[in-house]
């Protein structure tokens, strides 16, 4: 049976979030239905815009197992750790336990939305939420990749701006290990160095109509405020780690709710790891 898509923005689902508002406040288990609710399109979102699922593999735990991955013994192993620093496992070893942690929002309305049925501040507190939980997990997912980057595939470059040559050294360490480029991974404001590169006539193009290019070689470039600006990220076309899933996003009333206002705990339980960091490369770009 094919899964049912729903239109988060439909006349209809709008429709029924405002009758779910008006009666959050006087029906037993009013909050939680709107809680329920408003689960979906915050995940919708998420989805839309996270990156990590572009970066690691994606596996949702089923009930009870652990997020254990095997690893070379000869390959230092990394993980997010419950603080959101990446730690490195010791060497010699030939599995890691991916730690679970929960990353998550609580946002708040004042009751007199709930009552009118004010649908456009309750899409805001979803954007929020969503914002705030992606953000969160882009970071750390970031964070783990760069950490986990070897010496022996970090290219520095000098002058304060990211170079052809570097970018093309960094691939080519990629390319030596039979492996292509799947993803260029820096911030927007760094991609304003590519603008005085010597590009091909179609990429210049490209950038003259559009602004960005979405390609450079076989890899798409990924642009998030997620990445340092003195680094550039390279990830191959092979698996490079894990985005391990125990609870997907969920949502629930806050237990005790203020005067003027309520809220909902709003969640995810992940791990994030990379299990495969000598294939992964970085350039970092210095003054």
């Amino acid at each position: 049976m094919e899964e049912q898509v729903v239109d988060y923005h439909s006349q209809e689902f709008l429709e029924t979030m405002a009758g779910l508002m008006t009666e959050a406040l006087d029906t037993p288990g009013g909050l939680q239905a709107l809680a329920a609710a408003i689960a979906a399109p915050i995940e919708s979102e998420i989805m839309r815009r996270e990156i990590s699922s572009l970066l690691l593999t994606r596996h949702a735990l089923p009930k009870g197992e652990r997020a254990v991955y095997q690893i070379k013994p000869q390959v230092r192993a990394y993980w997010i750790s419950k603080h959101g620093d990446a730690i490195a496992q010791e060497l010699g070893q030939d599995e890691v336990e991916l730690p679970i942690n929960r990353i998550h929002s609580a946002p708040t309305v004042d009751v007199s939305v709930l009552r009118h049925g004010n649908i456009g501040t309750i899409q805001d507190i979803q954007q929020s939420a969503a914002d705030a939980i992606r953000t969160e997990i882009d970071r750390r997912t970031i964070s783990v990749i760069s950490e986990a980057v070897p010496t022996s595939n970090t290219i520095e470059v000098t002058g304060g701006k990211l170079t052809e040559e570097a970018l093309n050294e960094a691939i080519s360490i990629i390319e030596d290990k039979e492996l292509s480029v799947k993803h260029i991974v820096m911030r927007g404001r760094r991609f304003n160095d590519l603008r005085s590169w010597d590009l091909d006539p179609t990429t210049k193009a490209e950038l003259r109509a559009k602004g960005v290019v979405k390609n450079y070689g076989t890899g798409s470039i990924l642009l998030t405020a997620s990445a340092s600006m003195n680094e550039v990220l390279i990830v191959p076309n092979k698996e490079v780690g894990k985005l391990a899933v125990r609870e997907p996003l969920k949502t629930q009333p806050i237990d005790k709710a203020m005067e003027f206002s309520t809220g909902w705990l709003v969640w995810s339980e992940i791990g994030q790891g990379v299990t495969r960091p000598d294939i992964i490369t970085k350039i970092r770009i210095l003054d």
